[in-house]
């Protein structure tokens, strides 16, 4: 193997940032105008990044997406969504198939029905996705864009309630954007513990069981209006804690 030199380690490093930014030399027709390359989320978490396609070119273009590269952790998986279809979650890894999932962008449209996705497993690390936007009549006309994904510990929340027959912490992330978790420990089986979650109206949004065999409950809160909503913790239908969890988009 051959010395690599100053001048050739610059060339490669600038060629890798034109590749991370989406900027290729025979990228003509497609442009990723994402900013947020850089995504967080927690542990348990799905991290999802909305990708944006712009059609720089005069004429209608079919594109597809795949994965060229990544480096995840082996309780971490990566899919792409279209359409909000996130049913075949091997998409992103069956070359030929996410190939044939076509999607038409006209001239100076900016499309944004693909959603990136990344199960962020359960460990702390750094991880990243390198995806290739490709136009579908002209392999040789595409596009790369890597997304950074940095998934951090569960926060600590407080203790919200404490009794002999269970123990509750505070809802996190609060405020939540897509979900939302209660850890919990229900030292008495024989009683029931349930989450109901209220508008500002007195509506219930939502009502959770809390199963004695686990330590924490996930919702959904996609489905949620933006706003203030109050959770209470209920033990054998009976109010004992309120507090105040907010939803945003």
């Amino acid at each position: 193997m051959g010395v690599v030199y100053p001048v050739q380690m610059k060339k490669v490093k600038y060629l890798t940032i034109l590749l991370l930014f989406g900027f290729v030399a025979n990228g003509q027709s497609l442009k990723v105008i994402n900013t947020d390359l850089v995504q967080q989320g927690i542990i348990g978490q799905d991290i999802r990044t909305v990708l944006k396609i712009k059609n720089v070119s005069d004429q209608p273009v079919f594109f597809n997406i795949s994965e060229v590269n990544k480096e995840i952790g082996s309780s971490q998986k990566s899919f792409i969504c279209i359409n909000n279809d996130c049913s075949d979650k091997n998409i992103a890894n069956k070359r030929e198939k996410a190939g044939s999932k076509k999607i038409k962008i006209l001239p100076g449209e900016v499309n944004e029905s693909v959603v990136l996705v990344l199960e962020a497993g359960l460990v702390q690390n750094l991880s990243s996705v390198t995806y290739q936007v490709s136009n579908a009549s002209n392999p040789s006309d595409y596009t790369q864009i890597e997304i950074q994904y940095d998934v951090l510990e569960r926060p600590r929340e407080g203790l919200l309630y404490s009794s002999l027959n269970v123990d509750l912490n505070d809802v996190y992330p609060n405020p939540a954007t897509e979900v939302a978790y209660f850890d919990y420990i229900i030292k008495n089986d024989s009683k029931e513990a349930k989450i109901i979650i209220h508008n500002v109206l007195g509506s219930i949004a939502g009502e959770y069981k809390l199963n004695p065999f686990e330590q924490q409950l996930k919702i959904s809160v996609e489905d949620f209006n933006p706003g203030v909503y109050f959770y209470s913790l209920y033990i054998d239908n009976e109010g004992v804690a309120t507090k105040k969890l907010v939803v945003r988009k």
